[in-house]
């Protein structure tokens, strides 16, 4: 059974139940089962096929999610373009992309976009959600110029998160968005678990944007699920609290940013008493962080470790893991997940490292090309005997400070224990002595003050002299990618402007 095939089972199983929720405004399967049937028809009748790929301005709305699993019920593909950019990057994307169709709200439909639409011969449909249906609506048909199509197997376009440099747009094939599905429903001890399609009482939170490898991930394993889906613009810890308090989930995903601010939040033990387990990923997982979201919880965060390359995850805790090694273990990111393969290799020599020795991490998975090639990461990382992964730091994170090595993501770690501060990025900027210094760029919480001289001050207690940064910048926000993460190359751009 195809993708295609499965959604459209899904929307007439969950019928009027709700499938997504919004700040209250919801809708049920069964319209987003005639959003499919409308969106094929209105396609079909431009002579649009299944070869085509549709494009989607995406964001955290109902609209964006309806047009999703619509274009991927009518078996078509898609391309995911960030509509929370500049009007200006989104003209320049549409024009380049050859589609022969563009889906998008009202709000990200404005007549720059829609006229670059139009010159590039793209079809442009409007989204909207009226009185629990979905509405579209043509605002200008396919010109005469022939569209791309779709490269062989071809579901889904995503884009990198653009964390260290200009985002880059992959092609996701069909059997490895199956692959990863079918791996993210297996029990405590691992094991896939077959189950009959069925609505799912404990809902999907999520904030993960959609055009990022996560929202993607969790909207299709929530409607191959028949998972309703609890769905926030963006992380907001008092609305993720009353999300606890009103739909109990059993899991909850929390990456270490939304963690922090959990743990700084009113929020209580027992409004996490439903949920069994957390999981973490997209960045790394200070242990000092978990320890103080375990203590004041209760709940066991289970750490995972993928990157969208990998669509999906490659390393995964699982609670009886957990159980049985969750002390011993502490700091790694989980075993190898099933179809998963991993090593460590010098990267001087290429050679496989013993077990205990740091190197480059390299992962072959099955999902991706059937396991057949090592796929190298920037990541230093280690395996123990039990085959847990431990992640070190970047190969790309180091400073050479005159001739001392600086781990950039070290000496962030703890300057973010200091009071006040919310998140911080360490780069090496160049130093006509020393070749190379860090410098900390700085994030305060809201309302807080933080004094770059204190905690100059404070991080030489904390920290060997040659890890305090040279230079210290507050700002009012680092520069952030719709995933939530730093940007590197604005950051950088950033502390030049502040002075270097």
């Amino acid at each position: 059974m195809t993708i295609a095939e499965h959604i459209v089972r899904v929307c007439a199983t969950g019928g009027d139940a709700t499938a997504i929720d919004l700040d209250g405004e919801t809708l049920n399967w069964a319209a987003w089962g005639s959003a499919i049937t409308a969106l094929d028809a209105l396609l079909a009748a431009e002579g649009i096929g299944s070869d085509a790929v549709i494009g989607l301005l995406g964001r955290n709305r109902l609209e964006q999610l309806s047009a999703f699993v619509a274009t991927l019920g009518t078996g078509r593909s898609l391309s995911l373009v960030n509509a929370v950019r500049p009007v200006g990057l989104i003209v320049e994307e549409v024009a380049d992309l050859g589609l022969c169709c563009l889906l998008g709200s009202a709000a990200d439909l404005p007549e720059p976009v829609v006229a670059a639409a139009r010159d590039a011969g793209t079809m442009v449909v409007q989204v909207d959600v009226v009185c629990g249906e979905v509405v579209l609506r043509t605002l200008s048909g396919k010109g005469a110029r022939p569209y791309r199509p779709r490269s062989p197997g071809m579901l889904i376009e995503i884009q990198t998160s653009g964390t260290t440099g200009k985002p880059k747009r992959i092609p996701v094939a069909e059997r490895t968005f199956a692959a990863s599905l079918q791996d993210g429903v297996r029990n405590a001890t691992g094991e896939v678990i077959r189950k009959e399609l069925k609505v799912q009482r404990s809902p999907t939170l999520m904030f993960g944007p959609l055009v990022h490898t996560s929202g993607t991930i969790n909207t299709l394993m929530s409607v191959f699920e028949v998972r309703p889906i609890v769905l926030f613009e963006k992380f907001d810890a008092e609305k993720y609290r009353q999300a606890l308090v009103k739909y109990r989930p059993r899991f909850a995903p929390l990456p270490p940013a939304a963690m922090k601010m959990m743990v700084d939040s009113a929020a209580t033990r027992e409004d996490f008493s439903s949920v069994i387990a957390v999981r973490a990923g997209t960045a790394a997982l200070p242990l000092e962080l978990q320890d103080a979201f375990e203590e004041r919880f209760g709940v066991p965060v289970l750490v995972t470790y993928g990157a969208t390359e990998f669509m999906g995850t490659a390393t995964n805790w699982t609670l009886e893991d957990y159980k049985n090694f969750g002390k011993d273990k502490r700091g790694s990111v989980g075993r190898a997940s099933a179809g998963v393969q991993l090593r460590v290799i010098d990267p001087a020599t290429a050679l496989e490292l013993q077990n205990g020795e740091a190197g480059i991490l390299e992962v072959k998975l099955d999902r991706i090309d059937g396991g057949k090639e090592w796929l190298r990461t920037s990541d230093v990382a280690w395996l123990d005997t039990d085959g847990y992964l431990f992640i070190t730091g970047r190969a790309d994170d180091a400073i050479i400070r005159g001739g001392f090595k600086v781990m950039a993501g070290k000496v962030a770690d703890v300057l973010r224990t200091f009071p006040g501060v919310y998140d911080v990025i360490v780069i090496g900027m160049a130093d006509d002595r020393l070749g190379e210094v860090p410098v900390a760029l700085v994030e305060p919480y809201p309302e807080a003050q933080v004094d770059a001289a204190e905690l100059r001050q404070w991080s030489r207690d904390k920290l060997n002299s040659y890890e305090v940064p040279a230079r210290f910048y507050v700002t009012e926000k680092l520069p952030r990618t719709v995933s939530d993460k730093v940007q590197k190359p604005e950051a950088r751009a950033l502390i030049i402007s502040l002075g270097g």
